[in-house]
């Protein structure tokens, strides 16, 4: 999985290198067009992208891309794109317009922000000592099934921005929209109230909206990627090169001295099994041995000895008639 990264570097300079061959590949061209502002707008934002997900490929850790020009997020590890949800709609409150920024500078066109909690995590709601003497920290008492994850929940980074996340229901109607839209709070994104700085709302189906809420945990990443013709403000986005690769660890060392020949244990010979072993305890011999009057007890078997032959009579002799 080396590659991926190596790849995603050779696409930060082939899109870079793009906009230098973009121009006399234009004028060679009979009739070719001169690339606008947007189109050098697009470049940019596109170097910035992969640069981005240069840096959180080498931190070998899942995160999340926003890109609100393609309006779609994806899950991505290791630079390969792992899940694509494509959005219903996406609203940046706070965002600059492009005469109002520095459309120049990288975190502007891409910004990365780290997930500092969710709304409703089981995590910042710990067990107290009475549901613990309920049972609830019982596994066997406990449910079995997660509790259902909400379908519109916000995302606090740990820079002053704020995410909305809102599922549209399949059979939905048009005034639960409007009812839904008017009961959101307000996020001031962009108005100095609360301290935040940009405000991103997201509207996507219902299901993946509760799955990406099951996935999310604290401290993953995610690239915020603005409309075409907007702008990030500094809001401390993290530049891609403050993200560190994790340490590399060392094998372990072989070894010291010469391998073990052969078997490192000697394995004793067999024993042959004897005559009295083969006698079951409770034999007519062993009664024999422990009734009384008997002596010592009879021999073992095959020890007695043979009962003696009667001698040989002598001949008998006929007298002569």
């Amino acid at each position: 999985m080396r590659g991926v990264p190596v790849f995603l570097a050779a696409a930060v300079l082939l899109a870079a290198g793009a906009g230098l061959v973009a121009a006399p590949a234009g004028r060679s061209a009979a009739g070719a067009a001169a690339p606008t502002r947007a189109d050098l707008d697009a470049l940019r934002r596109r170097v910035a992208l992969l640069e981005g997900e240069l840096a959180l490929a080498r931190s070998r850790k899942p995160y999340l891309v926003l890109d609100a020009a393609e309006s779609q997020l994806r899950v991505a590890l290791l630079g390969l794109t792992v899940r694509e949800i494509p959005l219903a709609s996406i609203d940046f409150d706070g965002a600059l317009q492009a005469h109002e920024g520095d459309a120049m500078a990288a975190l502007a066109q891409a910004g990365i922000v780290t997930i500092k909690e969710k709304e409703n995590d089981p995590r910042l709601k710990p067990l107290t000592p009475s549901d613990i003497e309920a049972g609830a920290a019982d596994e066997n008492v406990a449910d079995v099934l997660p509790p259902e994850a909400p379908a519109d929940y916000e995302l606090l980074f740990t820079q002053p921005a704020l995410a909305r996340i809102e599922g549209i229901a399949e059979k939905r109607t048009v005034w639960s929209r409007l009812a839904a839209w008017w009961s959101r709070p307000a996020s001031g994104a962009g108005t100095g109230s609360g301290g935040m700085v940009l405000g991103v709302a997201v509207h996507l189906d219902e299901t993946p909206a509760r799955e990406i809420y099951r996935s999310l945990l604290p401290g993953e990443r995610l690239i915020l990627v603005p409309p075409r013709g907007l702008l990030l403000p500094a809001f401390g986005q993290e530049p891609p090169r403050s993200i560190k690769p994790p340490r590399q660890t060392a094998p372990p060392a072989p070894p010291q001295g010469p391998p073990p020949q052969g078997v490192p244990f000697r394995i004793p010979p067999p024993v042959e099994p004897s005559a009295v072993d083969d006698t079951a305890p409770g034999s007519d011999g062993a009664s024999a041995a422990e009734t009384p009057g008997s002596g010592e007890g009879a021999p073992p078997p095959g020890s007695e000895s043979p009962d003696p032959q009667p001698a040989p009579s002598a001949p008998q002799t006929q007298s002569p008639p």
